[in-house]
């Protein structure tokens, strides 16, 4: 099953960028049944996600992978995996996140990425009796262990 899993893992990394997209997880259950996460720079599409699955399935179908029976299924990574890929945040620019870092969690609004891959978030700071501040900190990409958006219903 590992030289199945490597096939099928190199053959949908090889064809992600023809259609915008990038692996960022996958799994393996003991069942054979592959699950792909993608993600892309811009907002992700259904109809991505169902041409690129489309694509894939043809070229299995083209493929020699074996006689093993397996199962494949392409998605997105939905909204409560944390990010994994530095390629996913520019598109997140203006939501809350919750950053784990080293010296712990960081919650606040990403407002800004440059090019030496340092986020800067936007935190809201309430001390009793006094005015509703904002600071920003700066956070190196290779310091955040973990980036979950923080959904809000408002």
């Amino acid at each position: 099953m590992a030289n199945l899993a490597k096939k099928l893992t190199d053959l949908v990394e090889q064809e992600a960028p023809l259609f915008g997209l990038f692996l960022v997880a996958h799994t393996i259950s003991p069942d054979k049944l592959f699950q792909f996460y993608m993600d892309s720079e811009e907002a992700l599409s259904m109809k991505s996600i169902t041409d690129f699955t489309r694509h894939i399935s043809e070229k299995i179908d083209e493929t020699d992978l074996g006689d093993e029976a397996f199962t494949f299924e392409i998605s997105s990574p939905g909204a409560e995996r944390p990010l994994t890929d530095r390629k996913q945040f520019g598109k997140h620019i203006g939501r809350s996140f919750d950053f784990v870092t080293a010296e712990g969690v960081v919650s606040g609004k990403l407002v800004e990425i440059n090019e030496n891959n340092v986020f800067l978030i936007e935190q809201s700071i309430k001390e009793k009796g006094k005015k509703h501040m904002t600071q920003t900190m700066e956070i190196p990409f290779e310091n955040i262990q973990s980036a979950t958006i923080i959904i809000s219903f408002k």
